[in-house]
């Protein structure tokens, strides 16, 4: 029953590091994309 325990007690953080980095990574590209857009006058 121990076992259960600890997989109760477990928290995913390197994956969810993992995906917060990725989310920050495809924001920051979205962001240059659209600053490159804003500069060339397209939206």
């Amino acid at each position: 029953m121990e076992n259960t325990k600890n997989q109760d007690d477990f928290h995913p953080t390197g994956s969810m590091a993992f995906f917060l980095a990725l989310i920050a990574v495809f924001a920051l590209i979205w962001l240059s994309v659209y600053a490159l857009m804003i500069s060339r006058g397209v939206v």
